[in-house]
């Protein structure tokens, strides 16, 4: 159920054919949505996000050098795909950009005759954000080709040894995957119900863990959000019970909710929903509080 008071339209400004509504509750049109995924790499909460677990994904990328992601259209000239890659968000393009040693390609080649071709200018406006804050290097970073001219797709054969030691691996993996979808990390019991990260939020605080401290400063500067409270706020804990990720904690008995910027997606809920205009919610700043 969608917060009525919420001022998030994310999803719906960035669809391109008009095929959300958010009209007292969140619904998609099937007879308009083409399936780009835009909307999923926008919404702040995870109430959209990809059928596909992108973990496959990303260990599909980082056993190939220089690996082409493309869309299920262009598999034939990748080493891996997802159903479009309008929904790559900012945070999957970073943990993109750490999950290998070489180049990343993006394979928009199957996008000229595609409706979901719209995608594009969101997809490399993304990158171009990320270039800017310089968070597109890591340890590899990210081209688009959108001709087929320009694609140098080399299928990775690999011998007996590669071939069981991939297998292994992917059963690993595969076993990682049932066992984080039930996790308490993925998602925390609270008194005021079940509250978990987005799953790119995930992919990037793993991303965090092997960035250098002056990578992950400009991923906190980027991504994170501090929350502060001021005299009007009652302790009513009503921004406690709205937020999605478990960011705002319940605090001892009226004073402000306690804060874990490292939950906070900074969708803003707990804005609307204080009555007393007590929050105040800035982007872009570190723990201390400096940018």
């Amino acid at each position: 159920m969608r917060f009525s008071a919420s001022s998030c339209r994310r999803c719906a400004d960035i669809c391109p054919h008009r095929a959300v509504s958010l009209d007292g509750i969140l619904s998609i049109n099937p007879n308009h949505c083409t399936g780009c995924l835009l909307c999923t790499a926008e919404c702040p909460v995870g109430a959209l996000e990809q059928s596909k677990d992108f973990s496959v994904c990303l260990a599909q990328v980082s056993r190939v050098p220089e690996p082409i992601l493309g869309c299920i259209r262009s598999s034939d000239s990748s080493h891996a795909t997802l159903a479009c890659l309008g929904g790559l968000s900012e945070e999957h393009l970073v943990a993109l950009c750490h999950s290998g040693s070489g180049k990343l390609t993006l394979n928009l080649t199957a996008c000229s005759d595609c409706p979901n071709g719209t995608m594009i200018p969101q997809l490399q406006h993304r990158l171009d954000v990320l270039a800017e804050a310089g968070l597109s290097g890591g340890s590899g970073h990210v081209v688009v080709v959108e001709s087929a001219e320009g694609l140098r797709f080399r299928d990775e054969t690999v011998n007996r040894r590669s071939f069981f030691k991939s297998l292994r691996n992917s059963l690993f993996l595969s076993a990682a995957v049932v066992l984080s979808s039930t996790s308490e990390s993925s998602e925390r019991r609270t008194a005021y119900g079940g509250k978990r990260l987005p799953v790119r939020r995930e992919l990037l605080s793993g991303a965090r863990k092997s960035m250098s401290q002056e990578q992950a400063a400009r991923v906190e500067r980027r991504f994170d959000s501090c929350i502060s409270f001021d005299e009007n706020c009652t302790g009513c804990q009503g921004c406690v019970a709205i937020c999605p990720t478990g960011a705002l904690q319940t605090g001892l008995s009226d004073k402000a909710p306690t804060f874990d910027q490292t939950l906070c997606t900074g969708c803003r809920l707990c804005g609307d929903f204080c009555l007393d205009g007590a929050l105040r919610i800035s982007a872009g700043e570190t723990r201390d509080g400096a940018d």
